[in-house]
């Protein structure tokens, strides 16, 4: 097994104590206002082929410009017009900060300071892919992944099930998102970061932000 594929799995596994035990990728907002459970595997699909698609889009380009040594600042702004409910973008910086205490622990020579001031996840991986040697598609797919599994693993909680029902949605997610691989792989610039948008998700996360009883903070 390759160093970058034990990276890849490390970033995605759910146990990991930056991972997502706080974040539902989206699934706990959406059944608070009303989505059928029926439906959460419906969600999972098509958050791999919108807003997990942005996700992977931002890691990527942020990927590239490390490498070649260009400000980080473009990548976050092109990220956070792409995401427009500041509840996402906000769940999303804090998710970030769990990322860079692990990043500078395994990978302290990294260039920290050119971070944005309030870096989001995507931006944050990017990096850690970049310092980790992470090819383009490998990262691709972790970020379309980890963003299934979160979702999954949160309804295991919310709505318990069989895991190996919730592991075949992960994987039919992943299979809907493999054709935009290459594609998302090869960006550059930010104006080819994906703009797939989820409006009913992103008005979910501004009504569960306001909940105060939520087990998950988006």
């Amino acid at each position: 097994m390759t160093a970058p594929t034990q990276l890849a799995m490390l970033l995605a596994d759910a146990r990991l104590p930056t991972g997502g035990h706080a974040y539902s990728a989206g699934m706990e907002p959406a059944l608070t206002s009303g989505m059928p459970r029926a439906d959460a595997r419906d969600l999972l699909r098509a958050r791999a082929r919108t807003t997990s698609q942005v996700e992977a889009g931002t890691a990527v380009l942020a990927r590239h410009r490390v490498l070649v040594g260009a400000p980080l600042q473009a990548v976050q702004d092109a990220w956070a017009a792409r995401t427009p409910s500041p509840a996402v973008r906000d769940a999303s910086t804090a998710h970030a900060r769990g990322y860079l205490r692990l990043a500078r622990r395994l990978w302290p020579a990294a260039d920290y300071a050119a971070l944005p001031e309030k870096p989001c996840r995507a931006v944050v991986l990017g990096m850690i892919a970049a310092a980790a040697g992470l090819p383009a598609e490998d990262l691709v797919r972790l970020v379309i992944y980890d963003e299934a599994a979160t979702a999954a693993a949160a309804l295991l909680k919310l709505d318990p099930r069989d895991p190996a029902e919730t592991t075949a949605w992960i994987l039919d997610a992943c299979a809907a998102a493999e054709p935009t691989v290459a594609q998302i792989a090869a960006v550059t610039d930010p104006a080819a970061v994906p703009a797939s948008g989820a409006p009913h998700s992103e008005q979910w996360a501004q009504t569960h932000a306001r909940l105060t009883q939520r087990l998950f903070r988006a």
